[in-house]
């Protein structure tokens, strides 16, 4: 094991190292080449050359390097193995605001979500771009702990003056946040009466998820419900998730009544 970490320590702390390497996995090249492509000494070249071939992972045939088998297998699954971390790396600020009860996925079908985050300049990058990600289809599903006038007006406009249909399960407390504001509480009305939405509350809604046809959006709140971030993504596994945690709410809540919506 030690020796497997000496290697992989060997390239992990030298850029120069994994830049000559990659370029001989990519195609043979003669050290003058090498030289001019990284930005590093011909002695440090020279260097890198030698302990590469020393451990069977290159190989010097006339004036050109190649790399072995055995090295484009090595470097292979080291650039995969940076190229996770990096993955890692991208998570590792959002999901310390995911319920971690909830984490019944696997957390790698993350990897490639696109992350929503707060962006000091534009207060109201995020909301702009759940604002988007919501009119992408033709179908809304989800389970809300949170709102904005910003929301319901966009889903007014979706689904009573367009044809996107909607479901959504949301808090007793998002009810009361409605109620004390007029605007969205006559355009909420229009919607609980359209034909195109169901409106269900449910008490106990631990994140919020959107799902528009098959992608799934996630809104990432601190303890006091503001809004940290979010992710998307298209993830089949996720998108399963989502469904099974939104109709696992809608089974244990109840229609909004109209007549509670007072005009």
């Amino acid at each position: 094991m030690d020796a497997a970490l000496d290697d992989v320590a060997f390239l992990a702390n030298s850029e120069n190292r994994v830049a000559v390497f990659e370029l001989l996995v990519e195609a043979p090249r003669s050290r003058n080449k090498i030289n001019e492509q990284v930005d590093a000494s011909r002695v440090t070249i020279a260097r890198i050359l030698d302990e590469l071939e020393a451990r069977e992972w290159i190989r010097r045939s006339g004036q050109e390097y190649r790399a072995t088998p055995l090295g484009t297998w090595v470097y292979d699954e080291f650039s995969g193995l940076v190229a996770e971390i990096a993955a890692e790396q991208r998570l590792r600020g959002p999901l310390q605001h995911f319920p971690s009860d909830l984490l019944t996925f696997d957390v790698r079908c993350l990897r490639d979500a696109e992350i929503l985050c707060p962006d000091g300049s534009d207060a109201t990058a995020i909301v702009r771009r759940i604002v988007e990600f919501h009119r992408s289809g033709d179908r809304i599903r989800g389970v809300a702990r949170t709102v904005a006038p910003v929301f319901i007006e966009n889903q007014r406009e979706l689904t009573v003056q367009g044809d996107t249909s909607l479901e959504l399960v949301i808090t007793p407390d998002i009810l009361d946040t409605i109620r004390g504001h007029p605007p969205s509480m006559r355009r909420f009305r229009d919607m609980v009466e359209a034909e195109t939405t169901s409106w269900f509350v449910h008490e106990d809604i631990p994140i919020s998820v959107g799902i528009v046809d098959g992608a799934v959006g996630m809104n990432l709140t601190d303890e006091d419900g503001v809004l940290k971030g979010g992710l998307l993504t298209d993830d089949d596994t996720v998108h399963s998730w989502a469904v099974d945690l939104f109709e696992s709410c809608r089974e244990q809540a109840r229609p909004v009544d109209p007549d509670a919506i007072t005009a």
